[in-house]
């Protein structure tokens, strides 16, 4: 292994483990991306070179998180989804009204080709958004930096949120939520066999956002139907927040000051109008679904799939409500962009 490899995750653990021992929301997650990004645009800036981070750390531990989420199933689950569905038929508006706006910020704010700005402000994955973009010939740089800049603030700002209105400190007791201490080696093994199996029937299916898809389907047919029963371990959730966020972090290597800036400032703004958008949505559905504000706000806030359902956890939110809101936007995002950019670009 390239040394300056441990050196990117080096910096992440530092980070996450300072944000641990001050308190800060989501500490491995955040002080990771933290960690690691400073780290990477401090050692590039002189010209030198990082080798990539592969995408497959960030898989890998997707998968254990979906894992973990879909142990969060039961039998009860079947009863309650159903009393969701005038929040999951909202999820369409919030797309077109979102990607609408996003649009046109980027288009004529941001003076981007239409065709960047159409692939870069679509409310859906980095990973899916990046494989449309690269199909319609986009440029490939811009879709990628609006996306990570939408996700980190997104992931970023909901937890403060949370911090300042409710003093909910996120990720200070996501083990808590997450974990019992009778948990047993064989727990451990079976979140990991979960993960491995999962992950290879979502890729071998082409489910989308396969990472997070297979493994949670698996354990959700595992545990609904009384085959297994899985103590999930604390740790196992900081494990995977240092490495998504450290992961993340790293995404900074190669781009220029310039992008970087332009691409800040205007998925800063672009992101804050999808918060806004979620938000009033969700402010809406109060009356009509068995949850509050906070479930639907995190339900409809554009972050990644993954992310959001970290968040869930950490405040004891029903994660399998927030993580199939999600999972439903970004299917609904890939075929309602899919269909439009067709129609748009003759594609």
């Amino acid at each position: 292994m390239d040394p300056r490899l441990l050196l990117i995750f080096l910096s992440g653990f530092i980070g996450g483990t300072g944000a641990f021992f001050i308190g800060a929301p989501m500490p491995y997650m955040l002080g990771g991306i933290f960690g690691a990004a400073c780290f990477v645009l401090w050692y590039e800036r002189g010209g030198r070179t990082l080798p990539q981070v592969t995408r497959w750390v960030r898989l890998v531990f997707m998968s254990m998180i979906g894992a973990m989420i879909g142990s969060r199933f039961s039998p009860d689950i079947l009863a309650l989804l159903p009393q969701f569905w005038i929040s999951g038929l909202m999820l369409l508006p919030f797309i077109l009204i979102a990607h609408a706006g996003g649009y046109a910020i980027m288009r004529w704010g941001g003076k981007y080709d239409s065709r960047d700005a159409y692939f870069a402000s679509l409310p859906g994955g980095i990973i899916d958004s990046v494989v449309l973009a690269e199909k319609a010939g986009a440029d490939l740089r811009i879709v990628t930096a609006q996306h990570f800049t939408r996700i980190i603030l997104v992931v970023t700002s909901v937890p403060l949120l949370f911090l300042f209105v409710e003093g909910e400190v996120v990720g200070s007791l996501a083990g808590e939520s997450l974990a019992t201490s009778s948990y047993q080696l064989s727990d451990v093994g079976l979140i990991l066999a979960i993960a491995a199996v999962g992950l290879g029937i979502g890729h071998l299916a082409r489910l989308p956002v396969a990472h997070m898809v297979g493994p949670l389907t698996v354990a959700f047919v595992l545990t609904v139907s009384g085959t297994v029963t899985i103590d999930v371990p604390h740790w196992m959730g900081h494990v995977a927040q240092f490495m998504i966020g450290t992961a993340l972090g790293a995404q900074f290597s190669g781009m220029s000051r310039r992008l970087l800036v332009k691409g800040l400032g205007f998925g800063l703004i672009v992101g804050l109008y999808m918060l806004a958008v979620g938000s009033a949505i969700a402010w809406v559905l109060t009356d009509y679904v068995p949850a509050g504000f906070d479930v639907m706000f995190v339900s409809f806030a554009a972050g990644g799939l993954a992310e959001m359902s970290l968040i869930a956890l950490s405040l004891n939110f029903n994660p399998v409500v927030v993580a199939l809101h999600h999972l439903i936007r970004i299917v609904l995002t890939i075929a309602v962009g899919s269909f439009l950019a067709r129609r748009l670009f003759r594609l």
